[in-house]
């Protein structure tokens, strides 16, 4: 009874149990912080590559789809392409004959969570814009 009274009052190693159980909490956090970071700088790469391939599309109205691809993937220089699922321009004419561009694309990102076999995050951005007449 008395090592009982006597470990009840020992507060030695309170501070490292705190601190196994917050570790988990801290870690979750940043983990989610990290990945949200991620997501976010990804979407805004997609979104400003896209922007310039619309625009290129708009500054050169005889431009092919396949140089306006072109130009939108040079614009992702910090992506990994081979991740890229779908890539898509097209140009078309409202039934008030004006011209239009869209550009989407479709981005897999693998999520940074260890030991847990978690799918990857699908990231789809679309740009569209009119486009000049006669393109």
């Amino acid at each position: 009874m008395m090592l009982w009274h006597k470990l009840r009052r020992d507060i030695s190693a309170s501070t490292t149990v705190d601190f196994a159980f917050a570790l988990p909490v801290l870690l979750t956090i940043m983990l989610g912080t990290l990945q949200l970071g991620q997501y976010f700088q990804v979407s805004g790469t997609l979104r400003h590559a896209l922007g310039e391939g619309v625009r290129y599309a708009k500054v050169y109205p005889s431009a092919t789809q396949g140089e306006v691809l072109a130009e939108i993937r040079d614009e992702l220089p910090a992506v990994d392409q081979s991740k890229i699922k779908a890539l898509v321009f097209v140009r078309g004419t409202s039934s008030d004959g004006i011209g239009w561009g869209a550009a989407r694309i479709q981005y897999s990102l693998e999520p940074m969570i260890p030991l847990i076999p978690v799918p990857p995050i699908t990231i789809t951005e679309t740009s569209i814009s009119y486009l000049p007449a006669g393109a």
